[in-house]
């Protein structure tokens, strides 16, 4: 698994985030220009179990626009494990780049209707519950084995944080990281931003932690789960002209935005010490 690079924590301070307030990011986009950030988090001890136990082929879910479709693809590739996507929506039309990516790297995309696409387990039984050689893995690589390498992200800091910020799609790594805090008795409070609009399955999720150790914030998804808007996009370009760092419309971009919203209301404030998390995902960077 030597393709993958390490992460590193850059020291941030500049004029659109809090007139110059000074935080940490996690640069989790340097591991991969594909198998980026969270992906590869998640991806890293699935792969490794279905390597040991001689697996043929991974099974997993995303949307249209899926990142963790074309990370799994990808890795899926490089390791020998044959990859079937199952894409939410069957509208008839071409492959987007995500899935013309998909496509390239030897993926099944299997598109089913909105409806089937809500009971995973069920489409997954229905296409390969007779084959033993085939794995299950949730919508954006939810899985038991996902939290193990999403907690790793404390491994790679090297100081104790107030607040860790990141965006949150299923929420697997940001529950991978509050277990990991509450393991390791950690003072760190995780805000997770949601960038689905009402995506009220997160704190179902998260509700077997210590609620002062994360909050889920709704009110930062403006508007629609993978649509950008032209504030986002100048605030996305802005933040790369003043740091030479890329971010995307879907996560990590509206993630910063929060944190500039969460500064000028006093939340967090300058002698609290922040590290955001950049989860990768810069196929979605505006150009």
């Amino acid at each position: 698994m030597s393709i993958f690079n390490s992460s590193r924590v850059d020291c941030i301070s500049i004029p659109l985030i809090g007139d110059g307030f000074p935080f940490d990011i996690l640069r989790d986009d340097l591991i991969h220009p594909i198998v980026s950030g969270n992906k590869w988090r998640k991806l890293k001890y699935i792969l490794k179990h279905l390597i040991e136990k001689d697996y043929k082929q991974l099974v997993t879910f995303g949307g249209a626009y899926s990142n963790h479709l074309v990370a799994t693809a990808f890795a899926g590739r490089e390791f020998g494990i044959k990859t079937i996507g199952f894409v939410r929506g069957d509208e008839v039309r071409l492959p987007n780049h995500y899935e013309t990516l998909c496509i390239q790297n030897d993926m099944q995309l299997i598109h089913v209707n909105r409806t089937d696409y809500k009971d995973k387990m069920a489409l997954f039984n229905s296409y390969f519950g007779e084959d033993a050689d085939t794995y299950f893995i949730g919508e954006g690589g939810d899985h038991p084995l996902a939290l193990i390498g999403c907690a790793e992200i404390l491994d790679d800091l090297n100081k104790t944080y107030d607040f860790i910020l990141l965006s949150m799609g299923t929420g697997t790594t940001a529950e991978g990281l509050v277990r990991g805090l509450t393991e390791r008795k950690l003072p760190t409070h995780v805000y997770g931003i949601s960038a689905l609009k009402n995506n009220f399955e997160l704190d179902i999720k998260l509700m077997k932690y210590d609620p002062l150790k994360y909050k889920v914030l709704h009110e930062y998804h403006r508007g629609k789960y993978a649509k950008s808007d032209p504030e986002l996009i100048q605030f996305i370009r802005e933040f790369y002209n003043q740091t030479g760092i890329k971010t995307d419309t879907v996560y990590t971009g509206k993630m910063l935005m929060a944190l500039n919203d969460l500064i000028a209301k006093g939340t967090i404030s300058r002698h609290h010490k922040v590290l955001c998390i950049h989860t990768g995902g810069l196929l979605d960077f505006p150009d």
